[in-house]
């Protein structure tokens, strides 16, 4: 049933990175171009497309709030100038969206937003004093290249509640302390969960230290930016706290097992 319920919300990306920018009859009246820099001319061979996103409200509440490019940024230049028509209307991130040709992107794939001065997503308005903006994104898809693998294996104190949407596993780089965090901070997440125990294998960067790995559940009236946090890797030696783990180039580092407890959803089994 979950893998059925994963490829339902991939099928929702897909076609939503389909249509065109064409959202009505009449013309939209906004614009905003981007100039997109690469910082890097090597692109991960599993690269299906690298995509513009802007989103009216940040975290969103489902996939089909987001603005998405058609098409794929042209990958054979180090800056490429693009477009895409909105609404008026205030907008509250813009970034950029990694698709693989292995396996089904979801948020973790979000590997460029554009931060503002307050360290947060920069925001910007439409109107009719100011129909189009212009901006730019750094662009570095060494944050997709996945070159080490944590692994354990997540016990659940019960059967899966009847209203699940989806369970995942996320691997951060800072303990997230607001929903806006959860994307900021995102470095891997997989949400295949469908059974109990599960062991998983989560392919995560070793550029960074993973300081927080839990596990989330969504149930199927959830938004996006609503996940609950069921369990978390604990510090061996500080129990209740959560454990950091340094990650060498290849590494995978095993018994990073987590307690799932299905009582902090508030849902019934």
């Amino acid at each position: 049933m979950f893998r059925s319920i994963l490829t339902t919300i991939a099928a929702v990306t897909l076609i939503a990175l389909g249509c065109s920018d064409d959202h009505g009859i009449a013309p939209l009246p906004g614009r905003l171009g981007v100039d997109v820099i690469f910082l890097q001319e090597q692109i991960p061979e599993n690269t299906q497309g690298v995509y513009l996103f802007v989103a009216p409200v940040f975290p969103p509440h489902a996939i089909n709030e987001l603005y998405l490019s058609p098409n794929s940024l042209p990958l054979d230049r180090d800056t490429v100038h693009t477009e895409i028509v909105l609404p008026y209307g205030h907008y509250e991130a813009v970034g950029l969206w990694w698709f693989n040709t292995e396996t089904v992107s979801n948020l973790a794939d979000v590997f460029t937003l554009k931060i503002d001065s307050d360290f947060l997503p920069w925001e910007f308005d439409l109107d009719s004093e100011h129909p189009s903006i212009r901006t730019e994104l750094y662009a570095n898809l060494k944050r997709v290249e996945r070159d080490a693998t944590l692994k354990g294996t997540i016990t659940f104190n019960g059967p899966f509640p009847a209203n699940t949407l989806a369970t995942a596993i996320g691997a951060y780089i800072k303990k997230p302390e607001s929903k806006v965090d959860y994307l900021i901070y995102l470095e891997s997440m997989d949400f295949s969960i469908d059974e109990n125990p599960y062991d998983f294998e989560l392919p995560v960067t070793s550029r960074f230290e993973v300081k927080y790995l839990a596990v989330f559940w969504l149930s199927d009236r959830s938004g996006l930016d609503d996940f609950k946090t069921l369990g978390f890797y604990q510090d061996p030696e500080a129990p209740g706290q959560p454990g950091s783990i340094r990650l060498q180039p290849n590494q995978t580092v095993i018994g990073l097992d987590i307690a799932a407890d299905w009582s902090k959803t508030g849902a019934e089994p």
